[in-house]
């Protein structure tokens, strides 16, 4: 079966990049425009949502969110969410409208024409090989948490290459959460790995069908100090992970 669907799913991957490629070269110079000026930052907001929407439908993964929270909070929180694919980020775009920021790894400077939405300074380039690098990223989300936005960040850094498996997070949104005493609202991507899988062209599932997503009830960190660190990350990566064993059976080490 899986020979008999690989050409279907290059197809799907060769599309898939002609429509991301051109569609952002479409609309590059709205994003030139609007990034230019921090004051125009919330209209540049409202345009990426606008393309993330275009994107779900175009590749023909429209967003399905399964489950979400009531319980939204005010002002500052963080985003955590698992990161299973490239449909990750214009998929957060669909699910929250108010204005956020997202934090990226660093090697997005370098990306062709994407990287316009990080070098801007509109969102978060994080370089976690070099410690100044990692201090002046750290700052910078505490002020856009002290202006009362909230910020997306994936733990684990990278696209889990087990994915839809979780791999160990790492601790600096969850110490960021503590220190400023914000929620944090867990989000699972059920199916986005599925959807378009990060492996070699010729290899891993793709093709369309719904990005299936689940946000979570958020995790309070008010009573919390660093020595709740470790047992707050089990808690977030357990809560994002029950979608997982649900429908995949995955498990955490």
């Amino acid at each position: 079966m899986h020979y008999l669907l690989t050409p279907f799913r290059v197809i799907y991957k060769i599309y898939f990049l002609c429509y991301f490629v051109f569609s952002l070269i479409f609309f590059y110079p709205f994003f030139r425009y609007y990034l230019a000026d921090r004051q125009r930052f919330p209209k540049a907001f409202k345009w990426m949502r606008f393309y993330a929407q275009l994107w779900q439908f175009f590749v023909l993964v429209p967003v399905r969110i399964l489950r979400k929270t009531n319980h939204m909070p005010e002002g500052s929180y963080l985003i955590i969410c698992n990161h299973s694919s490239f449909l990750d980020i214009p998929c957060i775009y669909v699910v929250f409208k108010e204005y956020f920021l997202i934090a990226g790894k660093k090697e997005i400077e370098s990306w062709p024409l994407f990287n316009i939405f990080y070098t801007s300074g509109m969102n978060i380039l994080v370089d976690r090989q070099n410690q100044s690098g990692s201090v002046l990223s750290l700052k910078q989300m505490m002020r856009e948490i002290d202006n009362g936005h909230p910020i997306a960040l994936f733990p684990e850094g990278t696209i889990s290459p087990q994915a839809p498996k979780l791999i160990d997070f790492k601790s600096g949104a969850f110490s960021l959460a503590i220190s400023k005493k914000i929620p944090i609202i867990p989000v699972t991507f059920v199916t986005n790995w599925k959807r378009l899988q990060r492996k070699k062209f010729f290899q891993g599932k793709a093709g369309p069908g719904f990005a299936d997503v689940v946000v979570h009830n958020p995790v309070y960190t008010d009573n919390l100090s660093k020595h709740d660190l470790h047992s707050l990350i089990k808690q977030v990566q357990q809560t994002i992970n029950e979608p997982l064993f649900e429908r995949w059976g995955c498990t955490l080490d």
